[in-house]
């Protein structure tokens, strides 16, 4: 029984190089396809961070920009304070808390 495994050792130890000399690392335009796919929007893969990218331009992450930016374009400011709900909907107090109120349809 003992020799028997030993011989599957010693052929999956035999067998490792070979498997390994198969790989091969990307070429530039491979990475580079890899890149664009992992990062549609432009930017490099963060090192340590899964499903992050760098942003590219210069940029690291959202740099305090908008992730969208000029979606808020037109908006007034934010005064901070609650306003009067629009019509067809009603003032309901979020879950949690005892001083936000959101507008709810209904």
């Amino acid at each position: 029984m003992m020799r028997g495994a030993a011989v599957v050792i010693l052929v999956a130890l035999v067998a490792l190089p070979a498997a390994a000399a198969e790989y091969r690392r990307p070429s530039a335009t491979q990475m580079q396809e890899l890149r664009r796919w992992l990062c549609p929007n432009g930017g490099s893969p963060v090192r340590g961070a899964p499903g992050r990218c760098d942003g590219g331009g210069g940029r690291r992450g959202y740099g305090g920009a908008s992730p969208a930016p000029g979606w808020d374009r037109g908006l007034p400011t934010a005064s901070r304070a609650q306003s009067k709900c629009p019509e067809g909907t009603r003032p309901v107090l979020a879950r949690g808390h005892d001083d936000v109120v959101r507008c709810l349809p209904g």
